[in-house]
């Protein structure tokens, strides 16, 4: 692990207005969020809409994967508007194959899948508000 890049990155992000810096390269993911003072948090805006309730644990199958939201953003079925969307429930997608956008201070970040499977249930409508943790696909897994 490389502490000087994780040092500098970390710099970096104190210095910027981000609030989250997620980096993947080879291997290796680094995520870094900032906290967030009190009067910050009285100040940011709500999601546009309520997420969906996902369905509750016991209704799904042994072999269902969770994908979830790791920040707070927009939610995005399609690489632009107007664009056919990444999947529909019933496709069929691989692990690591993009899914989703989440746009967080203009930044788009990639939602990807992390199981071989089907995806049964795709939870926020296009354009959704999400937190960290929002339940955002359920995947019936092959692996």
């Amino acid at each position: 692990m490389d502490f000087d890049l994780i040092d500098r990155l970390m710099r970096m992000l104190e210095a910027s207005d981000l609030n989250e810096l997620d980096v993947t390269e080879g291997g290796m993911r680094i995520r870094l969020v900032k906290q967030a003072s009190e009067a910050e948090l009285a100040s940011s805006p709500k999601p546009s809409a309520a997420p969906r309730a996902p369905a509750s644990t016991a209704d799904m199958p042994s072999g269902t994967r969770r994908i979830k939201a790791g920040m707070a953003g927009t939610f995005y079925r399609s690489p632009a508007p107007g664009a056919k969307p990444f999947v529909e429930a019933g496709d069929r997608v691989r692990d690591g194959d993009q899914i989703a956008i989440i746009e967080a201070m203009k930044l788009l970040n990639p939602v990807e899948a992390e199981c071989d499977g089907v995806v049964t249930q795709i939870m926020p409508a296009d354009g959704d508000g999400v937190e960290p943790g929002t339940l955002l696909f359920t995947i019936e897994s092959e692996t």
